[in-house]
């Protein structure tokens, strides 16, 4: 029976690894980090016109020890189609663009009050 169990736990273990990949939040530390807040998207542009639109923030910006770390990834077809839950709208830096690829950064800092 353990030989039918482990397989049966991998596949479920494996749907449940699929289904977070598209778009997911996890807490991370934020010691060094308060205030800040940093987004780095990423874009990949097949050949047919598609694309893939990648996406991460870092937010500490709620000025604790801890903050939120969320991301996904878009897919756009040829035809414009959204085909995620993630992600961001990347098409316009793949328009007249094949096989190119790309990524832009953007960090800003708020205040963190103490008393």
């Amino acid at each position: 029976m353990m030989m039918i169990l482990n397989p049966l736990y991998l596949l479920l273990c494996s749907a449940w690894f699929v289904a977070i990949s598209e778009s997911s939040v996890i807490t991370i530390d934020c010691t060094g980090q308060r205030g800040r807040v940093k987004t780095v998207e990423t874009w990949t542009c097949d050949r047919n016109g598609g694309s893939e639109c990648f996406n991460r923030l870092e937010d500490c910006s709620g000025c604790g020890e801890e903050g939120s770390l969320s991301g996904g990834t878009a897919y756009y077809d040829p035809n414009g189609q959204d085909d995620s839950t993630g992600g961001w709208d990347c098409r316009s830096k793949c328009r007249g663009r094949p096989r190119s690829s790309g990524s832009q950064q953007k960090t800003k800092t708020g205040w963190c009050y103490y008393g």
